[in-house]
């Protein structure tokens, strides 16, 4: 990589030519990332990125890896399976969105991470932060299987405490997974079939070369009548 004014006249030329790829590879990313960086945002980050050691791009290339490769992970996944300190994977998580390779979604008090390529919608990915915990999915389960439940009816079907299916059902309906009628004093829950019978069809072909937990999808996408 180039230093000074040579670099700002290599990344100049490459940005007014449309050279995205080879303007994000000169930042030492690989062809992979290249490819899903905007070209004009480069002029802007010029001026803020420096030369970076072989090593921060080589860790920086694992947690994206990581992240295409499963998406939806929360930076304490990513920790475990990278390797790598909090503060390490904080910092290229931070960079990573800065230069707009990575999107985030907020799910409860985690941020999880999205390949920023635009292949999942952020209702898709609202979705499939929800659905990354397997309790979360058999509350939806068991809310398809019995249409019109309600909470304390849910609560001795699954013969969990009410605050843990509060906070389950918390994540459905702030997805838009489920929907809770009032009816008088009560609440009955529902989950329309059909619409999700296509949300899972749809990200289960999203996901499907990724190590997202596909299994849990596709017996979803069976409740719900899917083939």
């Amino acid at each position: 990589m180039g230093t000074g004014s040579e670099l700002g006249r290599q990344l100049l030329a490459l940005a007014a030519s449309g050279a995205a790829g080879a303007t994000a590879v000169a930042l030492g990313f690989t062809p992979a990332e290249a490819s899903l960086v905007p070209a004009l945002g480069f002029l802007a980050l010029y001026n803020r990125v420096k030369p970076e050691s072989s090593c921060e791009n080589d860790t920086r290339r694992r947690i994206f890896d990581q992240v295409r490769n499963r998406p939806g992970q929360s930076i304490a996944e990513i920790v475990i399976i990278v390797g790598v300190s909090h503060s390490t994977a904080s910092y290229h998580l931070d960079r990573l969105l800065e230069f707009n390779l990575l999107a985030s979604t907020q799910d409860g008090n985690k941020m999880r991470f999205f390949v920023n390529g635009g292949l999942f919608t952020e209702e898709e990915r609202r979705i499939l932060s929800a659905l990354s915990n397997p309790e979360t999915r058999h509350v939806l389960a068991t809310i398809v299987a019995h249409p019109g439940c309600y909470r304390a009816e849910l609560t001795a079907l699954l013969r969990v405490s009410s605050p843990t299916v509060n906070w389950h059902l918390a994540r459905l309906l702030g997805a838009g997974i489920v929907e809770e009628e009032h009816r008088g004093r009560n609440r009955y829950l529902f989950g329309d079939a059909a619409r999700l019978r296509a949300m899972f069809h749809t990200l289960g072909s999203k996901v499907e070369g990724t190590d997202y937990e596909r299994s849990g999808i596709e017996e979803l996408l069976l409740l719900c009548g899917g083939a």
